[in-house]
């Protein structure tokens, strides 16, 4: 499990590089309503897709003696969905461009309805990869989708200046993709539809879990385009991005590898233990992560992004904590779904969605998107023990197991976004351009450099338990013993 989270883990920094390159150059050369258009148009495509989403690869992941017919079934139903989706979209392009009032989302809508198209074409069969715990393969093909989006989106962002960069650079990746998934593998799927109904008895609550994960992730993106308009929605976007960088970049891709990691045990103390070690080690990278984005802030948005873009500062430090605690909503739902309780996930999830839908219906409207902000932080409150809950009724593990392992990277991380804070100037958006980029690398290089000996003396108070620091201590102490060996060969 390690090892695949690993695997996952380097594909998502060589990812995020590409991505936080791309995004830097675009927001540079695009303005904040140009991601606003992209947005609003991918807020609905993206909602068909959640309500189809019946997740068919964790069913195959799921089912250990999944046959060909299975795996020929779950591409059928793909096809199948991603058809009807383009085909909802085109007819509703109108209408969704009525809603937002903005008759540039019309053809964005047109073009990008083709997406969901592409992705229900791509092989079943690199479902393998993740089942197998094969991720050196699954690394390679993520990569070249995400590598052939860079290729084609910043290219078409220098000549066009708008929008269409986005846009061409979102399909041109899901086509590359479909392409690639033929090449790695060789299974050659067929239209089949013999366990549809077997499919369906078990993705059902993956159904209603993608559909209220999106809720919770998306619905702001209906209500600030609505009630804001575009240039508020790029700028929140924008915000959520980084905000959540930990999340996305840290827990998804070894919440990748956990799902079918946990599917494969069997016995409660190696349930309860591997839960341990990797909310702790989620923890242990994560947490430092976000504080410090809240603590430099205020440098990064006019450094990396310009001065357009200054009202994502306040959203962006409003929105770190939710990212926090998604990562642990996120981590226990793939905990949960591998060992087979999609239903406690989903209802965790609807409780969490509807507190999020009322706060978002009078929020916004009176305090603007930074109402919206506030509704996702309020929210993601409410779930986190319920999500706990969950894990003691079904798997028997206490909150206290979660608590012990996150409280001690918490409090270096505290320790170290104070230390940062207190040593940077106020206000980095009124300084010369080259004094602010001075300033924010000393300020990622203390929070860098402060974290680490805050982490090991915390660490070292609590008695050096065992848990992730141990564990990385360890990994660390073996990399540095081959290092030397081999450097010894060489010499000799």
């Amino acid at each position: 499990m390690a090892k695949s989270a690993a695997w996952m883990v380097l594909f998502k920094f060589i990812e995020r590089s590409l991505g936080l390159v791309s995004t830097v150059i675009l927001a540079r050369l695009l303005l904040p309503s140009d991601f606003g258009v992209v947005a609003m148009a991918l807020s609905f495509i993206t909602m068909a897709e959640m309500l189809t989403a019946f997740g068919f690869d964790i069913v195959l992941i799921h089912k250990q003696d999944a046959s060909v017919e299975h795996y020929h079934t779950a591409w059928t139903g793909n096809v199948l969905l991603g058809g009807a989706i383009t085909c909802l979209m085109l007819a509703m392009a109108v209408p969704i461009a009525g809603f937002y009032q903005n008759p540039e989302v019309f053809w964005v809508v047109v073009a990008l309805a083709f997406g969901p198209l592409l992705s229900g074409c791509d092989n079943i069969g690199v479902v393998i990869f993740r089942k197998e715990l094969d991720f050196r393969r699954e690394f390679k093909f993520q990569l070249s989708r995400k590598l052939a989006g860079f290729l084609i989106t910043v290219p078409l962002a220098v000549i066009l200046r708008n929008y269409w960069a986005l846009v061409v650079g979102i399909l041109f990746s899901r086509a590359t993709g479909t392409a690639v998934s033929y090449l790695m593998h060789p299974f050659r799927p067929r239209f089949s539809l013999r366990h549809f109904g077997e499919f369906f008895h078990f993705s059902r609550w993956l159904l209603l879990n993608n559909i209220l994960i999106f809720i919770k992730e998306r619905s702001t993106d209906f209500f600030i385009g609505r009630i804001n308009g575009a240039a508020a929605l790029g700028v929140y976007n924008i915000s959520y991005e980084f905000a959540n960088l930990p999340t996305t970049e840290i827990s998804a891709p070894i919440n990748r590898a956990l799902l079918p990691s946990f599917a494969r045990m069997g016995n409660l103390d190696e349930i309860t233990d591997a839960y341990r070690n990797a909310i702790g080690m989620l923890a242990l990278l994560a947490l430092p992560a976000a504080a410090g984005i809240f603590a430099v802030a205020g440098y990064l948005v006019p450094v990396v992004f310009g001065q357009k873009w200054l009202e994502a500062i306040p959203l962006m430090k409003i929105l770190v904590m939710p990212g926090v605690l998604f990562l642990a909503h996120s981590s226990i739902s793939a905990v949960l779904i591998g060992r087979g309780f999609p239903g406690r996930v989903a209802f965790t999830n609807g409780v969490d969605a509807l507190v999020l839908l009322g706060l978002l219906a009078f929020l916004p409207r009176y305090y603007g998107v930074t109402g919206a902000a506030y509704a996702v932080l309020i929210a993601s409150l409410v779930g986190t023990p319920l999500f706990l809950h969950q894990v003691r009724r079904c798997l028997g593990v206490r909150p206290r197991v979660f608590a012990g392992v996150v409280i001690r990277p918490m409090i270096a991380s505290l320790l170290m976004a104070a230390l940062v804070r207190w040593l940077l100037p106020a206000d980095g958006a009124s300084l010369p351009l080259p004094q602010a980029t001075l300033w924010l690398l000393v300020g990622v290089a203390t929070g860098m450099l402060s974290y680490g000996v805050l982490a090991a003396a915390v660490w070292r108070l609590a008695g050096a338990p065992d848990g992730p620091e141990r564990i990385l201590l360890q990994r660390l102490r073996e990399l540095l013993g081959r290092s030397m060996a081999r450097l010894a060969m060489l010499r000799g």
